[in-house]
């Protein structure tokens, strides 16, 4: 089966390099869809023989399905720069021979958090939908949690991808403010309800006791407890953007006003 290897990117000088070594050999195509990088990322991609195009970023979704038009194979493979594609899956994917009505098929995904690769807590499978027969794809949808919407049924690979994310807490850090303005976003759309000060409580307290009881988050060791209880934070996080998206006047205009009324009243 030849394969076009999708790949998205945007400043990933970092660890790109791995992620095109995975694939390089074995890929029919390497398909590149940078978002605007300014580093060395793209560099790097042509050491690959890799073909790119750009296409300013606009999300997960809107990058994916440019990505599907770009690539000659009927079938292809998504993978992001910081994942690696195993061995096992690479030959498995060799000696795959869909059924007619299998369009699609979903891989495992090993994700490593603080340098520890985390089988419970949600963390494992974490099946994904990678391998695509793309003239099956209709289109791929969702702002923050994308998914492919495809003709016909989907399968199931026995092989993973290898995923290096979460690479110390200011990493978590940075893509926490991205994330949780999406999420608040999404909630403010779906006109959630105002928010209470026991929606801190529960929405942390849901997530506490699924990662971390049921899903035997906190039996990871160190890394298993402080991913169970980051997680918590996120949603703390979402619900405080989600109160200031439901207030009257932003932040801004808030302390603006408040600024002019101290000077007023001479308080300095």
């Amino acid at each position: 089966m030849k394969v076009s290897v999708l790949i998205l990117t945007q400043n990933n000088e970092n660890f790109i390099t791995n992620c095109l070594k995975s694939v390089s050999g074995w890929a029919g195509e390497i398909v590149i869809i940078d978002g605007g990088s300014i580093d060395k990322t793209l560099e790097i991609c042509r050491l690959y023989k890799s073909k790119v195009f750009h296409n300013k970023w606009q999300g997960f979704s809107s990058q994916r399905n440019f990505a599907a038009k770009k690539a000659t194979s009927d079938w292809i493979f998504y993978l992001d720069a910081d994942e690696r594609m195993t061995r096992s899956l690479k030959k498995e994917i060799d000696n795959l021979r869909p059924s007619k009505n299998i369009f699609a098929f979903q891989v495992k995904r090993q994700n490593y958090i603080l340098g520890k690769f985390l089988r419970k807590g949600g963390w494992y499978p974490d099946l994904q939908t990678r391998l695509i027969n793309k003239n099956e794809l209709i289109k791929w949808q969702g702002k923050l949690h994308e998914y492919p919407k495809i003709k016909g049924k989907m399968g199931k690979l026995k092989g993973s991808i290898i995923h290096l994310t979460h690479r110390g807490i200011n990493w978590c850090l940075r893509k926490t403010i991205n994330y949780t303005d999406l999420e608040a976003a999404l909630l403010f759309q779906a006109n959630h309800s105002k928010v209470k000060w026991w929606n801190f409580i529960t929405a942390g307290f849901r997530e506490f006791w699924q990662r971390g009881i049921i899903k035997q988050g906190l039996t990871e060791g160190m890394e298993g407890f402080i991913a169970v209880v980051y997680q918590v934070f996120n949603a703390f996080i979402i619900y405080v953007k989600l109160w200031q998206l439901q207030k009257k006047e932003s932040m801004e205009k808030i302390y603006k006003k408040l600024d002019s009324q101290l000077l007023e009243k001479e308080e300095y």
